[in-house]
């Protein structure tokens, strides 16, 4: 089970839903089944949350579960995970998306100016093969 750190720069709006099913999913999930995020507080393990990103995308929508969360000085590192395969596959790319556009903000500080396909291009040479897999 792999679980990225979502950029901070990149805010998620997340919302509670209940009476959410997902199916049951074995600790030895193979490749990416989530994110980590820092939140501005707790939420419980076996929560169900709707995750929206407009920054990236206004039309993406996904459900999660919280796995885990622990308190990180004023903020909350949550992990979700995506138990529907469509939608973990999805949260995958955007999150390629994410860091992508993340790494061009922190060029954008360093003084370097890029576009998004000069960061996509250079955020594929140097990070691409270690992002984690999403496997069936």
């Amino acid at each position: 089970m792999e679980f990225v750190a979502h950029p901070k720069d990149l805010p998620l709006d997340i919302k509670i839903i209940e009476d959410q099913f997902f199916p049951t999913v074995g600790t030895d999930r193979l490749g990416f089944v989530g994110i980590t995020y820092l939140a501005p507080y707790a939420y419980h393990a076996g929560t169900s949350v709707r995750i929206t990103l407009q920054e990236i995308d206004p039309h993406f929508c996904v459900t999660g579960r919280i796995v885990w969360c622990d308190k990180e000085q004023d903020e909350y590192r949550i992990a979700i995970e995506f138990p529907n395969n469509d939608d973990c596959y999805c949260v995958r790319m955007i999150e390629q998306l994410s860091q992508i556009e993340h790494y061009r903000r922190q060029a954008k500080h360093q003084g370097r100016r890029l576009n998004y396909n000069e960061a996509a291009a250079e955020w594929i040479q140097q990070f691409a093969a270690s992002f984690p897999a999403f496997t069936l």
